[in-house]
């Protein structure tokens, strides 16, 4: 059995490497540090210390794209190898990336655009202009479409994979975080500008606006939704808790202390994987249960997990 198999796969902003977790001995198997292959394969000219893996994905056989806040390079990583196989710069300050259909999506926060990469040649194509400040974006397969969440920019923007043909969803509040799940957006939208709590948006793709608005205490970061959709597992860095979101009755179940600043989440089965960029750990959480089984040291300021 491969390195590639049954593993979660953790970016450590802070000390420029990959955790590599076995979710069936839930022990941390392995650490490829980035900055130590770059200088190796002498893919950067950069005097810094500093890559900033911020976001990961997984696309095909053992390759992951690295998108680095620091240094606004997309790598090309061989998970199997260990090591950066290509690079390429984008825009200012890198934070998320999809990959479809041959190209590579990702956003730049600080140039208030999207990097279009050929991924056979690993070269930019195309910048898209988006509203200001974007950082999570995610893909619609099935309408074959692209939402960015404009984090200062009251908005969401669509662009149709179809057509070229871009639109905006002006927003009371700023997204930071976004999920699609099936004809609905779910909106996460952390204080600012005055606001005191939270707000958990859910809009509706078809109606084209807000039906519910959901206060939550604290920042909010990042969910996944569960049990057909039903129920939102949301991490908040402010009080350490993981909250548990009825999305039929649109009301907080339950909250669950994980201690730290729990930030990004994924899920295998009934596991919940959270990324602490406190603790500097992931923390395991068994939604059935109601527990934490597991917390697994990694490297400083872990952010983007994807399980492989």
């Amino acid at each position: 059995m491969g390195l590639c198999e049954n593993k979660l796969i953790v970016a450590n902003t802070g000390s420029d490497s990959l955790s590599i977790i076995d979710t069936r001995t839930h022990e941390l198997i392995d650490t490829i540090f980035l900055w130590e292959s770059v200088k190796a394969n002498k893919k950067s000219t950069s005097n810094g210390p500093y890559v900033g893996p911020h976001h990961i994905f997984f696309d095909e056989k053992d390759i992951i794209y690295s998108a680095n806040s620091y240094n606004n390079t997309v790598y090309k990583i061989n998970i199997e190898l260990k090591e950066i196989v290509d690079m390429v710069y984008v825009g200012s300050f890198p934070s998320h990336l999809v990959v479809h259909n041959g190209y590579i999506y990702v956003s730049n926060s600080d140039s208030n655009s999207i990097s279009v990469i050929e991924e056979k040649g690993f070269n930019i194509i195309e910048n898209i202009p988006v509203g200001e400040r974007p950082h999570d974006i995610k893909l619609d397969k099935k309408n074959n479409r692209l939402y960015i969440s404009n984090n200062n920019g009251y908005s969401i923007d669509i662009v149709d994979l179809n057509n070229n043909v871009q639109k905006r969803l002006k927003l009371r509040y700023n997204p930071v975080h976004i999920s699609i799940e099936d004809n609905i957006i779910l909106v996460l939208s952390p204080p600012s500008n005055g606001m005191l709590n939270s707000k958990l948006l859910i809009y509706s793709i078809n109606d084209e606006c807000i039906v519910k608005e959901i206060d939550v205490q604290g920042v909010i970061v990042d969910l996944i939704a569960v049990e057909n959709k039903k129920i939102a597992y949301v991490t908040n860095v402010e009080d350490g808790n993981l909250y548990e979101i009825d999305l039929v009755d649109y009301k907080i179940n339950s909250k669950y202390l994980i201690g730290g600043m729990p930030n990004n989440i994924t899920r295998k089965n009934e596991e919940l994987y959270i990324s602490d960029a406190f603790y500097n750990r992931v923390v395991i959480f068994n939604y059935k249960k109601g527990k934490i089984l597991y917390s697994i040291d990694v490297g400083l300021e872990p952010n983007g997990i994807i399980l492989i």
